[in-house]
């Protein structure tokens, strides 16, 4: 087993990153990162090991499927808005929702059963996916959307710098843009990217863990990056760039720079620890000792705490 000061020698060894991943080894399933991979090895390497090291998949919460459920709608009408610059009826994207979003949504997760509604019971989780979904989705489409021109959806875009072992992919929920009519065509300009947010509350600044992914979003578009947060409450709250100028991430190459950096530390961690542990043997339990500036602990909502070393005798 490596020491980690054999890790460091190694490391000095070697001229670049990809050098480094090469003499410590790399695991072939990752590709790429993400803000999402990213911010799950910052919690937990354990936790990163069962999904993107072994592939596995945690059963996804009633609030990821509610918010893809949402989503559905949403693209649903901007996918046909980009060319017609206008919006569906209000009860058209409803229908869809309930017809082809919710079935869609629950089959991809591998049906009902298999997500962990906060109820227990799958009867009674559809039932409240398809009343939230639509709720919210009303009300997102009658009070934000027809202020929204898409010029694109759900772009798949990459950040690779030479510091980086790997490529950072990132898939930009909404570019929006404005018309400029030229002498004998209308050209649409890119004005920013809009990501929506779902949850049982609604935020009024960005969450930190929105910091990450706004700022590869904006490196990799040059453009500021807007957040809508949406609540689940019986009257739904919307927040966005227009009610809360913090919800707008604006690009900055200082900070892109500092990420990049960042990310070029954690794929070379990434790197340690396959080579230190392999594929099969616990990774560090981090999320058992949570920043405690966080707002819950990583452990909580962990699909591996049944067998984790960390959490032995407790589940």
């Amino acid at each position: 087993m490596s020491s980690l000061e054999q890790f460091l020698g190694e490391v000095a060894s070697v001229a670049s990153p990809q050098e480094a991943s090469s003499a410590l080894g790399w695991p072939g399933r990752i590709r790429h990162l993400s803000a999402t991979s990213i911010g799950m090895f910052r919690r937990c390497p354990e936790q990163f090991r069962h999904r993107y090291i072994l592939g596995e998949k945690e059963r996804p919460g009633e609030g990821l499927v509610i918010g893809s459920a949402f989503h559905e709608g949403v693209e649903y009408n901007y996918a046909q808005k980009i060319e017609s610059h206008v919006d569906r009826p209000t009860a058209e994207v409803v229908e869809y929702l309930q017809d082809v979003g919710v079935p869609k949504v629950l089959e991809e997760q591998g049906g009902a059963d298999e997500i962990a509604w906060d109820s227990g019971d799958a009867v009674k989780g559809v039932d409240l996916l398809r009343r939230d979904s639509e709720r919210i989705l009303i009300r997102y489409h009658e009070d934000i959307v027809p202020r929204i021109q898409p010029i694109s959806l759900e772009e798949e875009l990459y950040i690779h710098d030479p510091k980086l072992i790997v490529p950072i992919i990132g898939y930009v929920d909404v570019r929006s843009g404005y018309a400029v009519e030229m002498d004998t065509t209308t050209e649409w300009v890119p004005d920013r990217i809009i990501d929506t947010k779902t949850g049982k509350q609604s935020v009024s600044k960005l969450k930190p863990s929105w910091m990450l992914q706004a700022t590869i979003y904006s490196a990799m578009t040059n453009l500021p990056v807007e957040y809508h947060s949406i609540s689940r409450a019986k009257t739904p709250k919307i927040t966005t760039g227009l009610e809360s100028p913090d919800m707008v991430f604006t690009p900055d190459p200082i900070k892109t720079a500092n990420v990049i950096h960042s990310a070029s530390q954690i794929a070379l961690m990434i790197a340690w620890m396959y080579t230190t542990y392999g594929p099969d043997e616990t990774w560090p339990t981090m999320g058992r000792f949570a920043d405690w500036s966080m707002s819950f602990s990583p452990c909580t909502n962990c699909g591996w705490r049944k067998v984790c070393p960390a959490m032995s005798g407790e589940v």
